[in-house]
Parts: structure tokens; C-alpha cells; sequence
């Protein structure tokens, strides 16, 4: 049994670990770029946010450093894992934002950080003040950590999969969608499979031992496989996002948000398989780590 949940776990993380192509790997097509927006531009970039006055990156280098304060209060509890990537996978996006000409709108992506932050961090406190109150995917996701009995890997997919599937295509429409848009959302997949080896590395490093078992880093295929499984996330997500916009009345907008938690918090509970005894193992692996050196 135990067998047959470490490779499944691998197949769906490596199905979630994009890539780019390298020596000895398929080429990447990059499919999604071809598929041209159904909507027109919608929504103008403010100024400013309550969180950041002004748009620009340093917003972006301040939410980092808040998910690395989170991650170091939650120490060894399971939320860690995932506030953790999403500190390492910011600091990633802070670097392409400074690189010139790789974003066609740095601004659109700025906005789209801080409101993404507003989302986990909303999350992340609904949970503590009210659980009953918690949106499904996330719901099922703090269940899993607060239980204990899952490997690093899911723990990481449980928080990637509700602030993707769950929060994106609400943040991706308060953003907005159009032509000019889409081609710096899709090449947010460079900067996710930039920071990949990191986070992989990270949780093996400090929270599951078990995660160079359950993810491999040795098969060019299963990068293959990653890029193709995250491409088709994401587009699902700018899909949903038009779907939001395009809602002529409340009740469609409604139907449309149903179908987005419903999908969430469906692939949520797939991912959330204990692994009775587990969580005890990994954990005091994990406060081994934390130990101050002697």
C-alpha cells in the first residue's frame, strides 16, 4: 500500500514540477501561448494597494519576506511546508521582475502578487479564527496538515492546489484579462519551473526525508510531464477567470465560482490520502533540523 501511495504521489507532483527543456529533455512547446484570450481587456491597474502604496517590485520583496516569517513561526507544522515554497517561489519572481524586458507589464504582475498574498494570508486566518468559515479546498488542506499523517510532497501539493485552483482565476479577474495580458501570465510558468529544484530541495531538506523517494530528480520525462499537467493548470485558471468576467448576472457569476470551488476542493481530497504513522517520523525529522547546531 505504502508502496503504491509513494508513486502515486510522485506521478501527481512531477505532474505539477514544471520545466523548460534541457539537455537530453523534450523540447517545450509552448502550447498555451497559441491560445489567444476569448476576452477583451478588462479592469485598469490602480496606483496602489492598501498593502503597497505604489506598484513595484519592492511589494513584491516585502510579501517574501512575510511568508519566510510565517514559515518560521509555524516551525514543523505542516503549513510550513507551503508557506516556505511560497517564500522561495516570491524571491524567483522578484528576480525575473528585475530582469528587463521579460515582462511585457511588471505592474500586472505586481498587482497580481499582492492580491494573491491577500488571498493566502485570508486564508491562513479564517483558519485560525473560524474553520467552518474556511473555502473547501483550503478547508481540506489545513484538515490534512493540522491531522499530520502526510509526506512534505503533499502537504505542498494541498497548498498549491487550493491558492491555484482555488484563489487564482479570482485574483487573475480582479487583474484583469485580455490580448496583452495573457502572454505575462503564461510565462509566470518559466518563473515557476525556475524555482522548482529549490522547493523540491527545501522540503527534503527540512521537512520529509522521504521527498527525494517520492519525486525523482533523474527522469527527463517526468519534468516533460510537469510542464504539460502545470500549463494546463494555469490555463485553467485564465479560462475561469474570463468565465468570471464574462458572467452577464450574479447567478452566472455564482455558477461559475461553484464550479471553481467544487473542481478544488475535488482534486483537494484526492491529494489529502493520510499515511497513518507518518506524520511522526517526519516530524521529528523536521525538529531535528530546526536544532541549533552543537
Amino acid at each position: 500500500m505504502k508502496r503504491r501511495l509513494g508513486v502515486a504521489l510522485a506521478l501527481v507532483f512531477v505532474g505539477l514540477s514544471p520545466a523548460v527543456a534541457r539537455a537530453g529533455e523534450p523540447v517545450n512547446v509552448p502550447w498555451e501561448s497559441l491560445l489567444p484570450p476569448l476576452g477583451k481587456n478588462v479592469g485598469a491597474l490602480p496606483r496602489g494597494l492598501p498593502e503597497c502604496r505604489h506598484l513595484r517590485v519592492a511589494c513584491v520583496e516585502r510579501a517574501a519576506r512575510r511568508f519566510g516569517r510565517l514559515a518560521d513561526r509555524y516551525g514543523c507544522d505542516h503549513r510550513a511546508v507551503f508557506a516556505r515554497n511560497y517564500q522561495l517561489l516570491t524571491q524567483v519572481l522578484v528576480r525575473y521582475l528585475r530582469t528587463p524586458g521579460f515582462f511585457d507589464d511588471p505592474r500586472y504582475i505586481e498587482f497580481e502578487a499582492v492580491l494573491f498574498e491577500r488571498a493566502y494570508l485570508a486564508a491562513m486566518r479564517i483558519w485560525d479564527q473560524d474553520p467552518m468559515r474556511e473555502p473547501g479546498a483550503w478547508s481540506v488542506a489545513l484538515q490534512a496538515w493540522r491531522q499530520g499523517d502526510t509526506y512534505g510532497l503533499q502537504d505542498l501539493l494541498l497548498g498549491i492546489n487550493a491558492h491555484v485552483q482555488r484563489d487564482m482565476p479570482f485574483v487573475v479577474a480582479a487583474a484583469g484579462v485580455g490580448a496583452r495580458r495573457k502572454p505575462d501570465h503564461d510565462r509566470m510558468n518559466l518563473v515557476l519551473d525556475a524555482a522548482y529544484e529549490s522547493i523540491v530541495r527545501m522540503v527534503g531538506d527540512d521537512f520529509d526525508p522521504s521527498t527525494t523517494v517520492l519525486a525523482p530528480s533523474f527522469l527527463p520525462t517526468d519534468d516533460y510531464m510537469g510542464l504539460e499537467l502545470v500549463k494546463g493548470w494555469r490555463e485553467g485558471v485564465w479560462r475561469n477567470a474570463e468565465r468570471l468576467l464574462d458572467a452577464k448576472t450574479e447567478a452566472e457569476r455564482q455558477q461559475v465560482t461553484a464550479q471553481i470551488e467544487q473542481n478544488a476542493e475535488a482534486q483537494a481530497r484526492i491529494m489529502a490520502i493520510a499515511t497513518p504513522g507518518w506524520g511522526a517520523q517526519r516530524d521529528a525529522y523536521c525538529r531535528s533540523k530546526l536544532q541549533p547546531a552543537k
